[in-house]
């Protein structure tokens, strides 16, 4: 499975979970959606990072600033991360509406890795 493809199984998996009330486990998806999403942009440059922190980094450094990617995309991925953080490791709570948020956050995201990448 590529990593494209992965980012759209879990972009679907973040729309079910938000449908059965689970806010953060779709919030947390949604963000997986967009890292594979970056890991493969990162991969058809010859990139890779063994951390999140380092996949945004040089996700915003090779295809934001070098690449061209609108600098929009690169925030909404570090934005990603950061929710990501809070449902999973801080107090926040998440409502249906915050992951419906997100989740069309990521949708855009992922398309817009799909329509950067070559061929």
């Amino acid at each position: 499975m590529t990593a494209l493809a992965r980012s759209r199984q879990e972009l679907e998996a973040a729309r079910l979970l938000a449908e059965g009330d689970f806010g953060a486990q779709a919030i947390s998806r949604a963000y997986y959606a967009a890292f594979y999403a970056a890991e493969q942009a990162l991969a058809s440059l010859g990139e890779s990072r063994s951390k999140h922190s380092g996949v945004i980094s040089a996700f915003g450094r090779h295809v934001v600033r070098e690449g061209g990617l609108d600098e929009g995309i690169g925030r909404i991925l570090r934005s990603l991360f950061e929710q990501r953080n809070d449902v999973d490791y801080g107090e926040a709570d998440a409502s249906r509406e915050d992951a419906e948020l997100t989740i069309r956050d990521a949708q855009r995201f992922v398309d817009a890795v799909e329509s950067w990448l070559p061929g």
